[in-house]
């Protein structure tokens, strides 16, 4: 399952950026014998100030202690007396701190409190939302999170990996799928401050696939990336509303006119985040190979270096890096891809992705034609997903059929096989390996006819501008070339899609 990060953000100004005593209501306990004002309200201040010391103890880490405190003070009468906000944030936050002392049950209980004092509280349900996710409990992830976004009133800050791994979950369920993208786009939401526009196209996929034609054209208006663009344009799906004389839907104007918004948006200021990776990923697509070197040389030098991010900043650091691995291998300097795709498995440990950057080290040492240190690379890794034991596979399927361990090609071929209804795509790559062209085209075609997976099929069978193959890749791409070409490829691409010729290099480089 893929890593999870809580949800929880909130600086919680009640109680700590004032005094949290200031202006709780004066209830008194008993109405025939109240309290001085005096007394209470030195016994309020004395409970506010609790609060504000078990606050700082768990935002700086000491949540065993902090939770000791608030445990306390949540069963304390004197919590009544605060107002129904502070009441909320009270709970709310004494839930996040049960959650992080791995305490779920009662992390769930306070939260519920919350709740009741802030009833449909988009930030409560958010907390939940991680809870849940914590708990293994998807479905509830989602209805939470459902209804967070439909009561917020500005954008949600969801991680992006929460949002993947939940639309993993739903890639069965449509209309589910459907409704969680759409409270997403209703939101605003975004990852990093940038237009999540893959999702978007998944969202207008589903609306076509769904009966919500009409929805359709408010979607596209915010899909303006290049990648999201060509797929656009290849689906027949979207014909009724992509007009593909229309400079509007040019993938090589758009991917000028993205670089410009990112320029604007203040990118080159220092920030490392979302939008520099995206940035590097469009001059890739332009084929401007040298320009990602010098956005990238300082940062690899320093990671060369021994220095290291943030966590917060690690995750795009490494995928920086990892542009930086296409840029040089497309510049001819080999000797320095393999080192730098070592570089950002290193900072990718830091973050969310850090097994996707070991494969990544594993697909390097496969295209240089170093195959068996590619399963050797795979081998080290566990704990994968369904789709990470077939990516894992089928480098050492083709690792065993090298050394000529049949038993170990037998063994790899079964795993793809089993996991061929999630991961096509190695399962077609392992096909190609063997020489079984027939076998590929079935699958292909099996993609193609797929609505969830068409999109991704014909934008990898487009006309890119391509470079030579890599020694470890010259066999299977040209397989991959005459498969393109088959007729029974073809008519169902002209059934389903189109294929266009783009003055772009696509991710694939060599296809």
């Amino acid at each position: 399952m893929p890593r999870c990060t809580p949800l929880f953000a909130l600086l919680f100004a009640a109680l700590t950026s004032t005094t949290a005593s200031a202006n709780v209501p004066r209830t008194p306990t008993s109405p025939s014998q109240p309290p001085s004002d005096a007394a209470m309200d030195a016994s309020h201040a004395a409970y506010a100030q609790q609060w504000d010391t078990a606050i700082e103890q768990s935002r700086s880490g000491n949540t065993l202690a902090a939770l000791i405190a608030m445990e306390r003070l949540m069963d304390s009468p004197l919590l009544a007396d605060f107002d129904a906000e502070r009441r909320g944030r009270a709970a709310q936050f004494a839930g996040w701190t049960a959650a992080m002392q791995k305490q779920p049950v009662l992390a769930r209980r306070y939260l519920q409190q919350a709740l009741l004092a802030l009833p449909g509280d988009a930030s409560i349900l958010t907390t939940l939302v991680s809870l849940d996710l914590n708990d293994n409990q998807p479905a509830a992830a989602l209805e939470h999170l459902t209804q967070a976004l439909a009561r917020a009133d500005s954008p949600l800050a969801i991680d992006h990996h929460t949002v993947s791994y939940l639309q993993y979950h739903l890639r069965e369920q449509p209309a589910q799928r459907m409704a969680l993208l759409q409270a997403l786009f209703d939101n605003g939401w975004k990852i990093a401050g940038t237009e999540p526009t893959g999702l978007w196209l998944d969202l207008a996929t589903l609306q076509a696939d769904n009966g919500r034609g009409d929805a359709i054209p408010a979607t596209l208006a915010r899909i303006d990336t290049p990648a999201e663009l060509i797929r656009l344009r290849s689906d027949k799906r979207f014909d009724r509303y992509v007009d593909r004389h229309d400079a509007r839907f040019d993938p090589v104007k758009a991917a000028q006119a993205h670089l410009d918004t990112l320029r604007v948006s203040g990118l080159l200021d220092g920030d490392l985040d979302a939008r520099l990776v995206d940035f590097s990923s469009t001059l890739l697509m332009l084929d401007r190979n040298e320009e990602v070197l010098a956005l990238t040389d300082d940062l690899a030098e320093a990671v060369a270096q021994g220095q290291a991010p943030s966590a917060a900043k690690a995750e795009w650091l490494a995928w920086l890096l990892n542009s930086r691995v296409a840029a040089l291998r497309r510049l001819g300097r080999t000797d320095e891809v393999l080192e730098t795709a070592k570089l950002a498995a290193r900072i990718g440990t830091l973050g969310p992705d850090g097994l996707e950057h070991q494969m990544n080290v594993a697909f390097v040492l496969s295209s240089l034609g170093k195959t068996q240190e590619a399963g050797a690379a795979m081998a080290t890794l566990s704990d994968l997903s369904g789709y990470g034991q077939a990516a894992q596979a089928v480098i050492q399927f083709a690792a065993a059929r090298q050394r000529g361990d049949a038993a170990a090609a037998s063994a790899a071929r079964a795993v793809i096989v089993a996991q061929r209804k999630d991961a096509r795509l190695f399962h077609r790559e392992m096909l190609l390996e063997e020489g079984d062209l027939d076998g590929a085209a079935a699958v292909l075609i099996e993609q193609l006819r797929s609505p969830l997976e068409r999109s991704d099929a014909l934008a990898s069978l487009q006309d890119m501008r391509v470079y030579p193959s890599l020694p470890g890749d010259v066999r299977i791409d040209a397989a991959w070339r005459e498969l393109k070409q088959r007729a029974d490829v073809q008519a169902e691409v002209s059934r389903v899609g189109r294929i266009e010729r783009y003055d772009l290099v696509g991710s694939a480089t060599s296809r």
